[in-house]
């Protein structure tokens, strides 16, 4: 398929980069994935973002409501929010995947006052740029979310919907999946983050990953202008993931030689 190999060609460097990141040998432990979800959590919450303003985009979210000229889109979309936005979480609850993922880091010990935090200034009000510098974070955290909102300001969904389906690449580790098995062999401490990772890998595989695609296709539409423009979006989005993935690391590195000496 052409557009298959158009990704592979232009993203293939930086997506294997991400797969084989040292990140993912410095996770030796439960408090690894503390320090992980940490910094991850921001990437979780601005992937919402990036989704709602795709659906504002691609639908009418305003009163009087008219239609939209693309129905498809409106429904790729609406499909994808409805999963994201207000799925079922372990117990049968309704809830955005933000929130599951927050639940996750209650459950096992992790700190969440900083993404409190930083909602609460967002609640309040507050510019991103803001909230961002109310919270100590590393730069590359930072910057990951700053280069989302930077997209979102743009008001194209082409390019918005680029960094949403290729720049994420949302690889859960093996390293995650057997560090829960050792540490809650009968899955009865960590049930939350079991079964965030278990909903995420079969959302993005059977539901959203096929959704994303069909809609980029149809958002770029044999336009090789747009393409080119996706496809750039895209190969930046994926280089602020490996930066996000070098802050972690970074801060791994910095506590296990706290822990050692």
């Amino acid at each position: 398929m052409e557009l298959e190999r158009i990704i592979e060609d232009k993203l293939g460097k930086l997506r294997n980069e991400l797969r084989n990141h040292k990140l993912y040998s410095a996770l030796g432990s439960m408090e690894d994935i503390k320090v992980f979800m940490e910094n991850h959590v921001f990437a979780v919450w601005d992937f919402m973002s990036l989704l709602k303003s795709i659906q504002i985009e691609l639908t009418t979210v305003s009163v009087p409501w008219v239609p939209k000229e693309n129905g498809k889109l409106a429904r790729f979309i609406n499909e994808i929010v409805h999963g994201e936005e207000s799925d079922l979480n372990e117990l049968g609850e309704a809830k955005s995947h933000f929130e599951m993922y927050k639940d996750s880091m209650a459950q096992i010990g992790a700190d969440t006052t900083k993404i409190a935090a930083f909602i609460e200034r967002i609640k309040q009000g507050d510019s991103i740029e803001i909230a961002l510098d109310s919270v100590l974070l590393h730069p590359n955290v930072r910057s990951f979310v700053a280069y989302s909102f930077e997209l979102i300001r743009t008001k194209k969904p082409h390019l918005i919907a680029s960094s949403f389906t290729f720049g994420r690449e949302d690889i859960i580790p093996d390293m995650f999946v057997e560090l829960l098995k050792q540490a809650d062999p009968h899955n009865e401490k960590y049930t939350k983050l079991s079964y965030y990772f278990e909903r995420h890998i079969e959302l993005d595989g059977d539901e959203h990953g096929p959704l994303s695609l069909e809609m980029m296709d149809e958002l770029c539409n044999n336009d090789p202008e747009k393409w080119e423009e996706a496809m750039e979006v895209a190969q930046k989005s994926l280089a602020c993931r490996i930066g996000l993935w070098d802050a972690i690391y970074e801060q791994l590195v910095q506590v296990n030689k706290l822990e050692l000496a």
